[in-house]
């Protein structure tokens, strides 16, 4: 009983992932665990305008021997990043039992200069067959999800590499990559020519985004069309790539910022948001932190500001087709969810109980 509590007490959910052609959400925790829940009834219910709420968790798989740092969706796996290791579960088979990977690998690396490293974050390019691994060696791995093999790296960082994303470069539609690091450097590149980056951004270095007494550290960020939202602590902000100008400084101010994501209305056509969320502000007045995860605008106007159940936010994931599905968490055993981005709908436990 003490031994459960105390696990509760310190529970981490670090990353998620999402297929709702096989109705279910993933969630990696710190004790190396994905936590598996059935969405089907929630997909079929919100098509029928019923309003079924999430339920309790229908598998939990003893996944990895370290935390499950990162997590992304492919057509036909969920696949999950630790400590030196990369693994693809089938979605099919992860509604019961313990799933083992359909295929692992380990991560090349210099073991003389750091040892096993961490891998943070995962991206997933659909169009070249691609999967990118942010890495605690610096790098970033590129793999090609038909062999397993590593086709090359994305270097130029110079401390851990906490984040990668893949994107479109505006009208142009042509591709990106972008990661953020320790470093404080934002690094683009354009997977069809070379192997340097496009564009480098040092947020840190704009008086706006700077944070002396916390580092300069980059630690989430994302791309849409010509746009790029980044931050770390205490503030998040837009770049506009063509022009590499901060554009917008994003609320709230935060002891660190560890998720920023930009996100479209599927009920509203063009409309979109970006979520910001990070460790809980400190209100003076109250003598207490209230965690929340905001919605913001382009302009960086709140649009909403919904209730967390975890004092510090990790892992936001949004889903828009066929509804608007977001759910996140961090440091609690419990899974925030909403459907509209407006306000929060209802919170599941992430422990079978």
């Amino acid at each position: 009983m003490v031994s459960g509590t105390l696990k509760n007490l310190y529970w981490t959910s670090f990353s998620q992932a999402a297929s709702l052609e096989a109705g279910l959400l993933a969630v990696g925790n710190g004790e190396g665990k994905i936590i598996v829940y059935d969405l089907s009834g929630v997909c079929s219910s919100r098509e029928s305008g019923v309003g079924e709420r999430l339920k309790s968790p229908c598998n939990v798989i003893s996944a990895h021997s370290d935390a499950v740092y990162a997590m992304v969706a492919t057509e036909g796996f969920c696949v999950s990043g630790t400590t030196g290791q990369i693994s693809g579960r089938r979605w099919e088979d992860m509604k019961q039992g313990q799933v083992p990977p359909a295929w692992s690998f380990s991560l090349e690396c210099d073991q003389a200069n750091f040892g096993t490293p961490e891998v943070n974050s995962l991206a997933h390019d659909p169009q070249r067959g691609l999967l990118y691994a942010a890495c605690g060696d610096w790098r970033t791995h590129v793999y090609d999800l038909e062999t397993g093999k590593r086709t090359h790296t994305l270097e130029g960082h110079e401390d851990y590499v906490h984040k990668v994303v893949v994107g479109t470069g505006g009208s142009s539609n042509s591709p990106l990559v972008a990661s953020g690091g320790e470093d404080g450097q934002v690094l683009v590149w354009d997977p069809r020519v070379g192997r340097e980056p496009r564009h480098r951004l040092a947020p840190h270095t704009q008086p706006q985004l700077a944070r002396p007494s916390q580092g300069r550290f980059v630690a989430t960020l994302d791309l849409t069309g010509d746009w790029l939202v980044c931050g770390g602590g205490p503030r998040a902000g837009i770049f506009h790539l063509k022009s590499l100008a901060l554009t917008t400084v994003l609320p709230p101010a935060a002891p660190t910022i560890h998720v920023t994501k930009f996100t479209r209305y599927a009920e509203g056509g063009d409309r979109g948001g970006i979520v910001v969320a990070g460790g809980s502000p400190f209100h003076p007045d109250s003598q207490r932190v209230s965690p929340q995860l905001t919605v913001c605008s382009m302009a960086g106007m709140v649009t909403a500001q919904l209730p967390a159940s975890s004092p510090c936010i990790y892992t936001v994931n949004v889903t828009d087709k066929p509804f608007t599905m977001m759910t996140y968490g961090g440091t609690s055993t419990k899974l925030d969810v909403c459907f509209n981005l407006n306000y929060r709908d209802h919170t599941v436990s992430l422990v079978d109980e």
